[in-house]
């Protein structure tokens, strides 16, 4: 199993990706992912920017995550704390092929990025944020050792006065995984 950056002829691998886990959170009566966002401009801009990420095995991708570098505007108005003031990276649009659930490809995509930002020096945690009612993202998020901080306005969010706000975490580099 492989984590790599996405390329351009990726992106309709990532965009059926996303579209099943829209259709899941849907399922699961969770508003997130449900007011066309992401959308194929999004997914597309990621990808350009050379934030999006795959976990690739024998030819297919399994998982995709956006992981962004500096300022995240959702991140600026936290009703909590973070844990750090430094440099950190944001991870959005985590999101795994529907035919590869149980397999903890999630849990897999955190530790490739983990591994990956612990070699950086100018980086200080990660953020990252989910829907108060995705309950498997939740378990995710905090299995992989994840703090929860306070809570954010989405980044999709249309009409921030009437929206409701997201959990957010973040992760202090170096910290261990949790064992489950």
């Amino acid at each position: 199993m492989l984590m790599r950056r996405a390329q351009i002829e990726d992106f309709n691998a990532i965009e059926q990706i996303i579209f099943e886990g829209k259709e899941l959170l849907a399922k699961q009566g969770v508003n997130q992912w449900q007011t066309g966002y992401p959308n194929a401009e999004s997914l597309m801009n990621d990808i350009v920017n050379g934030w999006t990420v795959v976990l690739e095995e024998d030819g297919e991708i399994l998982g995709t995550a956006a992981v962004i570098d500096g300022l995240d505007t959702s991140y600026e108005n936290l009703d909590g704390q973070w844990l750090t003031d430094g440099p950190y990276l944001s991870i959005h649009r985590v999101a795994v092929s529907n035919r590869h659930h149980g397999r903890g490809l999630a849990q897999k995509l955190f530790e490739g990025i983990f591994n990956a930002v612990e070699k950086m020096d100018n980086v200080q945690s990660v953020r990252i944020d989910t829907n108060p009612l995705n309950l498997g993202m939740q378990h995710v998020i905090k299995k992989a050792g994840f703090v929860e901080t306070g809570r954010v306005v989405p980044i999709s969010a249309t009409d921030p006065s009437n929206v409701v706000m997201n959990y957010a975490y973040e992760r202090v580099i170096n910290q261990p995984m949790l064992i489950a």
